[in-house]
């Protein structure tokens, strides 16, 4: 992975301190964590994905850096750590959002085919039911089990669709939380 893509992946810009790189990770490991996603065995093995990548992109991003972090000057957050913590949130928030949704978009996609071969196969069943015959009892044995298939996977998929939409909305939510915070800081 160079550079770039880590700074994509994270959402940060070319600029970024060790401090925003850990904190940019931390945030988006939050928001994209398999547990995030229940019982979905899709939806988890997806999100492990994106994990692999984030962890990829903050060991890019990290490598040969020292191990020196500014020293604030109090305990007391500032006005500017404010901004920049609910910044990195927000920019997290919106690289995780964007994850999901080209998740979603895959589901969606796949989701359709589904329901094209369901009603490919629907109608291979009812032409076959016609057939008297060996062909015709093998056609429509392969055609309805096909059936069962596809409906049974349009509907998961439309679960996990379901579910996935849902974390969009948690993590759009957020992102706006995050800039309106972001925004009263940098207002004081």
């Amino acid at each position: 992975m160079t550079r770039e893509e880590a700074l994509t992946a994270l959402g940060l810009e070319g600029d970024a301190t060790q401090d925003e790189i850990t904190a940019a990770y931390r945030e988006l490991a939050q928001m994209l964590h398999p547990d995030k996603y229940g019982k979905s065995k899709r939806l988890r093995e997806r999100a492990e994905q994106q994990m692999r990548v984030i962890n990829e992109a903050r060991d890019t991003l990290l490598r040969g850096r020292a191990a020196r972090r500014p020293a604030s000057s109090s305990a007391v957050a500032t006005a500017q750590d404010i901004y920049i913590e609910a910044t990195i949130r927000a920019r997290a928030a919106e690289t995780a959002r964007l994850a999901v949704v080209t998740s979603l978009r895959t589901m969606k996609e796949r989701r359709q085919g589904r329901i094209t071969m369901l009603v490919i196969s629907l109608v291979v069943a009812l032409v076959s039911s016609r057939l008297r015959g060996t062909v015709g009892a093998l056609a429509f044995s392969i055609s309805s089990m096909l059936v069962l298939w596809g409906g049974v996977d349009v509907v998961m998929l439309g679960n996990q669709i379901r579910v996935l939409k849902q974390r969009s909305l948690e993590l759009l939510r957020t992102r706006d939380r995050a800039r309106e915070i972001a925004q009263q800081a940098q207002e004081l």
